[in-house]
């Protein structure tokens, strides 16, 4: 889904367009980036030959993982896990996991060790459809993976290939943490317990909850289309215009400023009492989602405003500053806009010289929105306070 939008400057003179894919693609993040960590517990339940030969709640048996992975796009990520610990059942016969004596049916209780080393390849579904949110509660990620099982005990052990297949919901509870609920089949043959059967194929259901940790620069950055067109006239002739429509508003702005010039020369002679008060250009300052960073343009821009400002030490001015109610909670909206307020009002005193006193912030978050479209509202907007 491709979105094209425009924003005006000053009086609706300076016209930007830009074109951007609502779900991609994206900067490739770097090699430290995107990484997590996971350390979870739970249960595990073998399903063996004969392990339905006794009651489903006395085959459970304590499972542990422990995982490392990265994530390589937002919906396509990789991770190497150790999983494992205790696995309980029954065998028809004394096997080499075989413990106690025989029941009336001549069946024997199993107890053995297990571990499972693999390596995944994990499908962030709900990144696939919806596109990369960093503050969405709820991720739903199926993933498959192969690796090596062990088994041991009673002084035996065992090495078979496995496969593995599942279900991750990773729940955000901030930047750097989620819960992470793993539901898990590993497949393995059924040489793995020394059983022999129909079968053939054994598995191992596994259900963990745990703790993840994201670390390095978490998240991905969207990168602009690229149009690539044979005929490049019409394409030409829009940056002619606006380039003429830049020239324009540099050219009114001048003679505003000559007027504005003449108006204050006017009144020192006349010695009048009353002030003259400006019109102060329509200014506004857009932002990317999430970001509080201006632009070489918008520094420029807010220079022009602050020469005019000077002008006039003794009027104040309000730097009403917003974020877009789609994205983000009102909480995190309502700080990201304070910091759009504090970069303008930094910039314009700083860097312009403009008197602090002169100026307030008057940050809002997500709770007034001055334009329809959702973008024109990561926004910061110059205004008279008078």
């Amino acid at each position: 889904m491709v979105s094209v939008f425009g924003f005006s400057a000053y009086a609706q003179d300076e016209t930007v367009i830009q074109i951007q894919n609502s779900k991609g693609p994206y900067i490739t993040a770097g090699i430290w980036d995107n990484w997590f960590v996971t350390a979870g517990g739970g249960i595990q339940v073998y399903f063996g030959e004969s392990d339905t030969h006794g009651d489903f709640s006395d085959r459970i048996a304590p499972a542990l993982d422990i995982s490392v992975g990265k994530w390589i796009t937002p919906s396509v990520g990789m991770r190497l896990q150790y999983s494992g610990l205790k696995a309980k059942g029954w065998t028809d016969g004394l096997l080499p996991y075989s413990h106690g004596s025989a029941d009336a049916g001549g069946y024997y209780k199993e107890k053995f060790n297990t571990m499972n080393l693999h390596a995944d390849l994990l499908w962030n579904v709900s990144n696939q459809f919806g596109g990369e949110n960093q503050y969405r509660f709820w991720s739903f990620v199926p993933y498959v993976g192969f690796g090596l099982a062990h088994s041991s005990g009673n002084g035996n052990s065992k090495d078979e290939l496995a496969a593995n297949a599942g279900l991750l919901h990773n729940i955000r509870l901030s930047d750097a943490f989620d819960i992470s609920i793993d539901m898990r089949a590993m497949f393995v043959n059924q040489r793995f317990a020394y059983t022999t059967g129909e079968n053939g194929l054994n598995v191992m259901g596994t259900v963990t909850a745990g703790i993840s940790y994201k670390f390095g620069n978490v998240g991905f950055k969207r990168a602009s289309d690229l149009i690539v067109i044979e005929d490049n006239t019409k394409y030409v002739e829009q940056i002619a215009s606006l380039q003429q429509m830049l020239a324009q508003s540099d050219a009114k702005r001048a003679a505003l400023e000559k007027t504005v010039a003449a108006q204050r020369a006017e009144m020192n002679e006349m010695q009048s009492v009353e002030t003259s008060i400006p019109i102060l250009p329509k200014l506004a300052i857009f932002f990317e989602i999430g970001k509080a960073k201006l632009t070489e343009k918008s520094v420029i821009n807010l220079g022009y405003l602050a020469d005019i400002i000077k002008q006039y030490p003794d009027k104040r001015f309000t730097i009403f500053a917003s974020a877009d109610k789609q994205t983000g909670t009102p909480e995190f909206n309502q700080q990201l806009s304070l910091k759009r307020g504090e970069v303008v009002f930094n910039t314009l005193v700083k860097k312009y010289g403009v008197k602090a006193e002169q100026l307030s912030i008057d940050a809002v978050g997500s709770k007034q929105q001055k334009f329809n479209e959702p973008q024109l509202n990561r926004v910061v907007v110059v205004e008279d306070k008078d």
